[in-house]
């Protein structure tokens, strides 16, 4: 028992002597738990540190506005309809729009700072005094008018691609009406070839027509694709969308020149021009003086540009009644075009009913009925394209006699 105790006591006094000889022990089993916690939750940031990250991104993901589908609806679009469309969606006419909010907000801080009286101490504030806010006036005045000169013109523009795609249109039904005619005589031939009416080789004449016919309705229906995406994109239409043009052809009329003479003369008088050229000689003569106060190299370079500015206005008058007597010319020439187109349709139509005559005597051929059918419907075609042009030249004219 004795010896029991003194074994017991031996190892107790081991064990104080260990952890008092060495402290650092103790701390670090202190310690441990602190750690193991600091692992932990360093672990624990970590992983869910990637759920937060696709949690932020499946918030994204949820938050973007899904992607808009093409509108492949059907729309009716007459020509005043479209002409109306320019204003809200010609992609032209919102840039020149937002240039005016630009040049205007530019204006504002102009005659703002003008109209804050700030002493004239050197070159540029003189210029905030007497010349900024004319100069940005100018500009904005000048950026209104070609406005609505561009709507005017794309008016005009978009006329004439209506009005090309349903002649274009027009001449596909045409092609379409003469090759199911041209089909019908095929039948005919192998038949008779079939009967031993015909020899095989009397029928190739016949599919070589219709080959011509194929090629060229072909060529006309990728054309009125081509200008069908023109006209989508003047109007600001999605180019998915199917539109069926409803108006019809704008018909022949010539233009009224009896008061030519007075229009031309108004037109001249009332040019704009002449007050654009007139205040920019102005406002680049106050700059031109400014810079010379102020000994500025610019100011022989502005003296210059006056002195063209001067001889460009002089010109004015007389390089505008140029312009307007040689496009009215033109008009003169484009009426004799479609006189001369309206004769040859005249004269097709003529020797189409001649050949008719022909064929129902049996003197005459169906295939040389329908080479001349496809004569008259190429002259018809030329006519209308020679209109369409005629009446494009007219609108322009008469934005010219108005400007």
């Amino acid at each position: 028992m004795k010896k029991s105790y003194l074994t017991l006591f031996t190892l107790v006094l081991s064990a104080s002597i260990v952890f008092s000889t060495h402290p650092t022990m103790a701390l670090d089993n202190a310690a441990q738990p602190a750690s193991n916690t600091a692992s932990v939750n360093t672990a624990t940031a970590t992983d869910t540190a990637p759920a937060d990250t696709a949690s932020g991104d499946s918030g994204s993901a949820t938050a973007a506005e899904p992607a808009t589908p093409p509108d492949t609806s059907t729309l009716s679009l007459s020509l005043d309809d479209a002409l109306k469309a320019i204003e809200t969606g010609n992609p032209d006419l919102k840039l020149a729009d937002s240039q005016i909010q630009i040049y205007d907000k530019q204006n504002q801080t102009d005659l703002a700072q003008h109209s804050a009286g700030t002493a004239v101490t050197d070159e540029d504030s003189k210029k905030v005094q007497f010349l900024n806010f004319k100069r940005s006036q100018w500009t904005l005045d000048n950026a209104k008018h070609d406005r609505d000169n561009q709507l005017k013109d794309l008016k005009v523009d978009v006329t004439n691609q209506y009005e090309t795609i349903l002649a274009l249109q027009q001449q596909a039904d045409n092609y379409k009406t003469e090759l199911a005619n041209i089909d019908k005589l095929i039948d005919q031939a192998n038949l008779q070839i079939k009967l031993g009416l015909q020899i095989p080789s009397s029928i190739n004449s016949y599919t070589a027509s219709k080959s011509k016919l194929e090629a060229a309705q072909k060529a006309v229906l990728n054309s009125i694709n081509s200008d069908m995406i023109t006209l989508k994109q003047d109007l600001g239409i999605d180019l998915s969308r199917n539109v069926v043009l409803t108006s019809t052809l704008i018909p022949y009329t010539q233009f009224d020149d009896s008061k030519l003479d007075n229009q031309i003369a108004e037109a001249i008088k009332n040019n704009y021009d002449i007050q654009r050229y007139t205040q920019d000689i102005d406002i680049t003569q106050i700059e031109h003086d400014i810079d010379l106060e102020f000994d500025d190299k610019t100011s022989d370079q502005l003296e210059i540009s006056i002195e063209d500015k001067k001889e460009t206005l002089a010109n004015l008058a007389v390089n505008q009644e140029v312009s307007l007597r040689t496009a009215y010319n033109n008009l003169k020439s484009l009426e004799n075009t479609i006189a001369a187109d309206k004769l040859t349709v005249e004269a097709d139509q003529i020797n189409l009913d001649t050949k008719q005559k022909n064929v129902d005597v049996g003197t005459a051929s169906s295939l040389d009925l329908i080479n001349l059918q496809n004569t008259l419907l190429n002259d018809q075609n030329t006519l209308q394209q020679d209109i369409n042009t005629y009446m494009t030249a007219v609108a322009n004219f008469q934005n010219s006699l108005d400007d």
